[in-house]
């Protein structure tokens, strides 16, 4: 009968002297078992809290990101709207421009209007003619 329990003693420094605690063998394995149990559901907990804990941070700082490209993205929309004004505006311009000097637009302009000198095709022809007389 004395098999069945584990006998612990307990020296202390009060005036009562040893204590004797007497523990079934069942009891302490039950309790040891218990134990590595709470253990072990304290360190899984422990793990999936740091494991959240990381991705909430990592959730910040790409929400912080978001926040920055959509700023990004509303200010290259404002510069991209301000340089369609100014080329409406300088197609305005553009086009009184040509109605005063009475240009059109179809038209293919000719390079040096108004300047003194031979044709193209009469300097191409002379150039030509030099080349055979070499």
């Amino acid at each position: 009968m004395d098999k069945d329990y584990l006998n612990i003693l307990v020296f202390g420094h009060t005036p009562f002297g040893v204590r004797r605690l007497r523990i079934k063998k069942e009891t302490f394995r039950m309790g040891v078992c218990l134990l590595v149990f709470l253990q072990l559901f304290v360190t899984f907990f422990l793990c999936d809290y740091i494991q959240v804990r990381k991705k909430t941070l990592l959730l910040a700082q790409l929400r912080q990101e978001s926040q920055i490209q959509k700023s990004d993205i509303k200010l290259f929309s404002a510069r991209i709207e301000e340089l369609e004004k100014k080329l409406s505006r300088l197609k305005t311009i553009d086009q009184r421009i040509r109605i005063i000097a009475n240009l059109e637009r179809d038209q293919e302009a000719l390079p040096f209007i108004g300047m003194g000198g031979s044709s193209s095709t009469t300097i191409a022809e002379k150039l030509k003619s030099r080349k055979d007389g070499q």
